[in-house]
């Protein structure tokens, strides 16, 4: 049952008195001051306001640091401001509402599920009083399961060598707004599971009933709990233990870490096999949701502006050569609106958007053939126009590139890096920009990458434009046995100061290069391709989605409940998925120490399982006009979002504002670091958006 703990003792302050206005403020002892000229009244009520007082007023506020102990259903708590001793109708407020909420009575309402600390104040004229609330959760969920077994599951044992986790991998980062991973271990069938999940002052103990491949799912609310409470740099730990035939194995541990935000935008991905689009098509997928067709069809060789607001893509395909170039107008709905179609499928077939989409850089195809299979005679990279069609003069770079491959912009549009084809396809150029000359003006390449084998491929930069994750491979494309892993390069002054990483942690491997993939170098390493970056950071990390062949648990490997998946080179494998891996912001100090700044990846909950899935773009959602719903800056056009009303519960109601006096929160515009309100606690401004650091651990 729910219950509060609290000390006796109360939070005060002295409420320093002004002298009344005229008179002398009376000669009796004890009374409050008198009005004008008057002699001291008697004793007003301890409600009147306390600028009136001859002498000090001591407020306080009760109970002081109480305790809420929570099962999973909101727990209310009522708290009384006095003076002298005497109640007071004071001014409640909360100073997040995350784990509870006040009414203008005194009356606190946790949640009940979330667990963590909350400041509660009262202001009582001008003078405030505070005490913190701590909310301890812990929830029960017996499932199916009998007393006897629970018992029996608790007490753990040996029995099973093969029971271990499969998925996730340890040390994962999750960002909030997903749904809960899928938890895999190996082993046989199970008669049940007991799952726990905690982290501070959070704890879960839920009870599953008999599976044919041990896994389970945290419950959708438990799993929101569970992100919700975690803070920053804390450790999630689960374990799970598994009862067959009346043997008991585990506890088994994996850990996690939380990130301090919910995942931003939609992810836009290339399906050939797709059993919602009936086949080929381009889909998306919102943080939380599951997919939904965008274009059904042969629409293919997509890319996505980083603002989400202009896709363009190859339509239908040719023996050699997609027939069509589209254009298209993306709604925050999942509508997709024609802008316009050219007749040359190549000009747009994996070309690089701008940030607004307004403008594509084509990519080139030599002479020589095609790197990239689908693709033939020679095109050469030139600037177009969206809307029009038509080509933008661009001479500063047209007249030192003939061939950019696999293009991209920087999400600021301050730069753009492709692979540049002289003679070979193992260089790396960036170039900077300057979108807002016309024509645009791009400064001269520079060879951030070389290769001795194989190619460098897919870059895609970091919100900050300090660096850009790339592919390096046998080949472009993800079929016929090829292999890839990604890379980090951190921009220098000069190349030669640039700074190289292998990304062990997202690539699946340790400091020492050593698998730590459950399938090991033959069915997971080497197969990590096509990435793409959220264009702001969420949480003190950058998020990379890639494309991947590596096994998912025992869902898709060999042997795997999904049929035909143990062969990811297949024609339309369904081992072909979108995973997603974390990026430190602090980067480039960690790569200057030798330190990975990755994190082990996550499969991406909510994209389609029986599909192979591919190149994933991340992009921000349209942005919101002012006045609509939000829920961060980002999500609004004039970069502001802030409460404009509070429901009776005492939550705010969040909308897009014009920009507010004072200091920008997290996701809201900034020109400088200082711009930020939490710049002293870290929070830097990154691609014009105020972004908390990476969390120390």
């Amino acid at each position: 049952m729910a219950k509060f703990v609290s000390t006796k003792t109360v939070l005060s302050a002295w409420i320093l008195a002004a002298a009344a206005c005229g008179g002398n403020g009376g000669n009796g002892g004890g009374g409050d001051a008198g009005g004008g000229g008057g002699d001291g009244g008697g004793g007003s009520s301890a409600d009147a306001m306390p600028w009136f007082d001859a002498a000090p007023r001591l407020l306080t506020i009760e109970p002081l640091a109480p305790v809420i102990d929570a099962t999973g259903v909101p727990v209310t708590l009522p708290f009384t401001a006095r003076v002298d001793g005497q109640p007071v109708t004071a001014t409640w407020t909360v100073a997040d509402v995350v784990v509870g909420t006040i009414n203008q009575t005194g009356g606190f309402r946790a949640r009940g599920d979330v667990a963590g600390q909350v400041e509660v104040s009262a202001t009582y004229g001008s003078t405030t009083v505070s005490t913190m609330v701590t909310v301890r959760v812990n929830i029960v969920d017996p499932g199916p399961i009998s007393t006897a077994d629970q018992d029996l599951l608790r007490g753990g044992g040996t029995a099973d060598p093969a029971f271990a986790w499969l998925f996730p991998y340890e040390a994962t980062v999750f960002p909030r707004g997903l749904a809960a991973p899928f938890m895999q271990y190996g082993g046989g069938a199970t008669d049940a599971l007991r799952i726990t999940a905690q982290v501070g002052d959070f704890q879960y103990e839920g009870f599953v009933g008999a599976t044919a491949r041990p896994g389970a799912t945290l419950p959708p609310a438990i799993w929101d709990a569970l992100t919700t409470s975690a803070g920053s740099g804390q450790t999630v730990t689960l374990t799970a233990t598994k009862l067959a035939g009346g043997q008991v194995t585990g506890p088994v541990t994996r850990t996690a870490r939380i990130a301090q935000g919910d995942l931003k935008g939609i992810i836009y991905y290339n399906s050939y096999n797709s059993p919602l689009a009936g086949g080929g098509g381009v889909l998306r997928v919102k943080p939380g949701g599951n997919a939904e067709v965008v274009q059904a069809g042969c629409t293919v060789c997509h890319s996505v502006s980083a603002q989400g607001n202009v896709m363009v893509s190859g339509v239908s395909w040719s023996s050699s050569n997609p027939i069509d170039s589209r254009s298209f107008d993306l709604g925050a709905d999942g509508s997709s609106t024609t802008r316009l179609t050219n007749t040359d499928g190549r000009m747009w077939s994996f070309a690089a958007l701008t940030p607004n989409g307004a403008l594509a850089l084509s990519n080139g195809i030599p002479a020589s053939g095609s790197p990239i299979r689908g693709l033939s005679g020679t095109f050469r990279s030139r600037l177009y126009d969206t809307a029009t069609g038509l080509e933008v003069a661009a001479p500063s770079f047209t007249d030192a590139v003939q061939y950019a491959l696999t293009p991209a912009f920087a999400p600021a549009g301050d730069k753009v890096a492709f692979t540049w084809h002289q003679g070979n396809s193992r260089n790396l150029a960036v170039s900077s920009v300057d979108l807002t000359q016309a024509p645009p003006v791009f400064g001269p390449p520079a060879i951030a990458v070389t290769v001795g084998s194989g190619i460098v491929g897919w870059p895609s930069f970091l919100p900050d434009s300090g660096a850009v994750v790339y592919q390096a491979g046998t080949a472009f494309d993800t079929e016929h046995g090829n292999t890839a892993e990604l890379r980090l390069v951190a921009l220098g002054a000069t190349p030669a100061q640039n700074l190289f990483s292998t990304l062990p942690a997202a690539n699946g491997r340790d400091g020492a290069g050593a698998s730590i993939l459950p399938g090991g170098e033959d069915e997971d390493n080497n197969r990590s391709y096509e990435a793409t970056v959220l264009p702001i950071p969420v949480g003190g990390y950058y998020w990379i989605m890639f494309t991947s062949r590596r096994t998912y648990g025992h869902t898709l490997a060999p042997g795997g409940t999904v049929a035909n998946t143990s062969d990811e080179f297949v024609e339309n494998s369904k081992r072909k998925k979108l995973w997603v891996a974390a990026i430190d912001l602090d980067y480039a100090t960690k790569m200057a120490a030798g330190q990975d700044p990755s994190h082990p990846a996550f499969y991406l909950p909510g994209q389609e399982l029986g599909a192979g899935n591919m190149r994933a773009y991340a992009a921000m959602e349209p942005c919101r006009d002012l006045g609509a719903t939000c829920e961060s800056g980002a999500d609004c056009c004039g970069g502001f979002c802030r409460p404009v009303d509070f429901t009776p519960e005492g939550e705010p109601v969040l909308a897009c504002v014009d920009q507010p006096a004072g200091c920008s929160n997290t996701d809201e515009t900034c020109a400088t670091d200082g711009d930020c309100c939490g710049v002293l606690e870290g929070t830097t401004c990154i691609n014009n958006r105020c972004a908390e650091r990476t969390p120390i651990e």
